[in-house]
């Protein structure tokens, strides 16, 4: 049985992440990914700002695409926000996981593909872990100091098989890999197209993201929360994907390269079990994701620094504080999360077409494009916020006045 410092389950932007920075430390890491191959199992959209790419330093190679305008597509208008330079990237996820996986292995740490975690036996002073090959009976047995939950929304290590969890929202989703026209794709390339409203979506929201030359990532995702507008509907994400396909890009004639798609369970609040007997969680495995926008990465590789942290003095000094990765985290990000929790239950369960329309076309009159962006990607309201209070003001000042006189 081989031993390890630290095992880290699951290959994804927080799995990878942690196993470069704890090799990089110089701990012995082995990485493990269900999937034969990294670019697998490609099913993240992977829009993001241009700032992880610095705060992370990722190579230009796992750029798919380069964009400067976002489009918010309602049932009936379309509104635009263009930008003066380039304000994000939309990766290849599959070459950013396997850039991670070569940077652990360049670091002197070990990566291991197509074998899944089965079980894990809790020692003293170690975890076993179970693994089994992939279409095969072959099980594997390693040991670590600690273990890395990546394994996204199913917390296969944290908990075990029937271990009650905190209460999860669900959500769901569909993305087509396209190759399109050259003429479709110029519409597109440097653009980011979300469509909200029942006509485009079903309690969530839709995107067109580009990437290399002629494909286009078109997708779907709801929430599974009630709505009395939208209980009674036979759309689901594959079908919102293919109108869009053929009603907005009018494209009849498109190369199919790819289907991809997955479940999302996510904890309002960040109640999350963050660590527990050896194991800590990152990324979706903590609700790393946003709740309004959806975008994940940078925010699975955030709560991946922040764990290697805590892991990394266990490992030097035998000894640290494991509930603050739990508090720091939550200190940084539940308020904003709190806000955009709201903000997406309103706009994607609540509200009708109107008045998804009236507070798109609000934005739209009263915002540019990088507040737009703070918005969506960044969690930042104080513009927002100052606007709708001086708003309010003027609202309540016109009413006294009408009323005096």
């Amino acid at each position: 049985m081989k031993k390890y410092d630290v095992v880290v389950i699951g290959g994804g932007p927080a799995g990878g992440q942690a196993a470069r920075n704890l090799s990089k430390k110089g701990h012995k890491v082995l990485l493990v990914e269900r999937f034969d191959s990294f670019m697998d199992n490609n099913f993240s959209s992977a829009g993001m700002t241009l700032e992880p790419l610095k705060e992370f330093n990722l190579p230009d190679h796992i750029i798919g695409a380069y964009w400067s305008d976002i489009t918010l597509q309602c049932t009936k208008k379309s509104y635009h926000w263009k930008g003066d330079s380039q304000k994000g990237v939309v990766l290849d996820y599959g070459k950013l996981k396997l850039f991670l996986a070569d940077e652990t292995i360049k670091n002197g740490g070990e990566v291991l593909t197509g074998y899944k975690y089965i079980s894990k036996q809790v020692n003293d002073n170690s975890v076993v872990l179970t693994l089994q090959k992939n279409k095969a009976n072959q099980t594997l047995q390693v040991e670590a100091k600690l273990v890395v939950d990546a394994t996204g929304p199913l917390r296969k290590v944290m908990y075990d098989t029937k271990e009650a969890q905190p209460k999860m929202d669900l959500g769901s989703g569909t993305e087509y890999q396209i190759e399109v026209s050259p003429e479709i794709y110029e519409q597109y390339k440097d653009r980011l197209v979300f469509f909200l409203g029942h006509k485009w979506a079903i309690k969530g929201y839709s995107w067109i993201f580009p990437m290399e030359q002629n494909i286009l990532k078109v997708g779907a995702g709801k929430v599974h929360l009630k709505s009395k507008d939208q209980e009674n509907t036979d759309k689901t994400t594959k079908k919102i994907t293919e109108q869009i396909i053929t009603e907005y890009l009018k494209c009849d004639d498109y190369k199919l390269l790819d289907i991809h798609g997955g479940i999302i369970r996510y904890s309002n609040g960040l109640k999350d079990t963050f660590y527990n007997n050896k194991v800590f969680a990152v990324g979706d495995a903590v609700s790393a994701i946003n709740p309004r926008g959806g975008e994940g990465i940078r925010y699975a590789m955030q709560s991946a620094d922040l764990a290697c942290v805590s892991i990394d003095e266990f490992l030097k000094t035998g000894t640290t504080n494991f509930d603050n990765f739990r508090k720091k985290w939550r200190r940084k990000k539940l308020f904003k999360w709190r806000l955009s929790e709201m903000s997406s239950q309103r706009m994607y369960s609540k509200y009708s077409d109107a008045q998804i329309e009236n507070r798109i076309q609000f934005f739209h009159d009263n915002f540019g494009t990088d507040v737009l962006i703070d918005s969506l990607f960044n969690f930042k309201y104080n513009q927002i916020l100052s606007r709708v209070f001086q708003f309010l003001v003027l609202k309540i000042k016109y009413f006294f006045k009408k009323e005096r006189f």
